[in-house]
């Protein structure tokens, strides 16, 4: 509308090269902050981290049906379809407000048309491997000598430099060489058993924003464009440096401590029904008391020995026994309800069900509906903050493959219609994945 505020980004262009979840989501991230986010994306290389775990239907299903966790790889009604990298459900999300266009960068032909749209645009992000970048030409070198306005935004996990630069390797690898894994289990558990959070993924994400709006920022007063490396690695070790600094400064490795703490009594503790749980932090004497008036002021909570917090931590085995016996008769959100008025921190752990049900969101508006064409219309999460200023930007499902080549090539780049579908025969475009030597057009490489 002509009277709605202009989000931080509008006018702002940016190209998607990016894998996995990490780079997604900055990149959803911009386009919800009002940028063009246009995905330039291989139709002979299928990135199975990002579109799924095949392009083919029946491979897609094998890999449904023989898939551990049973629902967890994303399909709509567990159904892959006819074009399972359209249907992909991690992908549907980070897609939200992009386009998609279709280049074949190592070919003369979509390195032409790559730097015709680098020319175009004001940032680049991408976060494949090292070496993987670099074959591509998605290089500071190479790409400031085509526009040296843009800010071209690097998200190799170790950085660009040093001995473990070249490494491989997804989210888990990476937090377990920052030290997190570590400090995360149980006391009496092998570190093996300390499963994956991929906490560098989502902690990526509104680091590279933040990056991004300070390199403009930067653009806006010197005109010039820059390489931003952003080491996702060295961010994520950002969120322990408390362990760091206790190394450091007292020559102490931190303890794994499962839900204890040294200095508060928490835990958590099973509740009415099947696998459920509700969290709970007593860190003051006055949210103690709040504990031991909603459970009725029972005698072993109102002993002298539990009075203060050292000798609640120094019985917490006693207590902890108490509590779980109080607590496996509530239903998990009617004791959450029941501790808020009494003053004490806690709350029920919610299934991914209990969250998409939960009223609290469903009063605030959270859930955003979007109907994808080969999906259907389904909630999405919504935006990370809100402000007094307007909307952040909700507007267009993930894109097909390829489904925007016209407005790229035609508007954008102003190659004619004959050349486009020239190159859709040869399969430098394309809307679907050629899978097999049969399905690709190019000469076999020779070693």
């Amino acid at each position: 509308m002509a009277d709605q505020p202009r989000l931080p980004l509008e006018g702002v262009r940016v190209l998607d090269i990016t894998l996995v979840w990490s780079g997604p989501a900055a990149t959803r991230l911009m386009g919800e902050l009002g940028a063009e986010v246009i995905r330039v994306e291989s139709c002979r290389r299928f990135p199975s981290s990002t579109r799924g775990p095949s392009p083919d239907p029946e491979q897609a299903r094998r890999a449904q049906a023989t898939n551990p966790a049973g629902q967890t790889l994303g399909y709509p009604g567990n159904d892959p379809g006819p074009d399972p990298y359209n249907r992909f459900g991690p992908f549907i999300l980070n897609g939200v407000n992009k386009l998609s266009c279709t280049m074949e960068l190592d070919t003369p032909e979509g390195r032409e048309a790559f730097h015709a749209l680098v020319r175009q645009s004001d940032v680049l992000v991408e976060n494949n491997h090292l070496a993987g970048g670099d074959s591509i030409g998605l290089t500071w070198d190479e790409l400031a000598a085509v526009n040296p306005r843009l800010i071209l935004v690097r998200m190799a996990p170790f950085g660009l430099s040093g001995p473990y630069a070249p490494a491989l390797g997804f989210g888990t690898h990476f937090e377990s060489i920052t030290g997190i894994r570590a400090l995360r289990g149980y006391p009496d558990a092998g570190l093996e058993e300390a499963g994956p959070t991929y906490h560098m993924d989502d902690t990526s994400a509104s680091g590279v924003v933040f990056a991004v709006l300070a390199a403009l920022m930067h653009r806006d007063r010197t005109g010039r464009g820059q390489l931003v490396e952003f080491a996702q690695v060295e961010n994520l070790m950002q969120g322990v440096g408390e362990a760091f600094l206790d190394v450091a400064m007292n020559g102490r490795v931190p303890p794994v401590m499962g839900n204890r703490h040294p200095l508060v009594l928490q835990g958590c503790y099973p509740c009415r029904g099947d696998d459920a749980w509700l969290a709970l932090h007593i860190a003051t004497d006055a949210e103690w008391e709040g504990l031991v008036e909603a459970m009725g002021r029972p005698a072993w909570a109102r002993e002298p020995r539990v009075a203060d917090a050292a000798g609640r931590r120094a019985h917490q085995e006693e207590i902890d026994r108490h509590l779980a016996a109080w607590t496996a008769s509530w239903d998990k959100m009617d004791l959450f309800h029941h501790l808020a008025r009494h003053g004490v921190p806690a709350a029920p752990v919610a299934t991914a069900a209990d969250v998409l049900a939960d009223p609290h969101l469903e009063a605030r508006g959270f859930w955003r509906s979007l109907t994808h064409p080969a999906a259907g219309t389904y909630r999405y999460p919504g935006p990370v903050a809100r402000w007094s200023g307007g909307p952040w930007r909700w507007e267009r499902p993930a894109p097909l493959l390829g489904e925007h080549n016209a407005y790229v090539y035609g508007e954008l780049l102003g190659y004619d219609a004959a050349t486009l579908r020239d190159w859709e025969e040869r399969g430098l475009v394309g809307t679907r994945y050629r899978v097999g030597p049969a399905d690709d057009p190019r000469p076999a490489r020779t070693p």
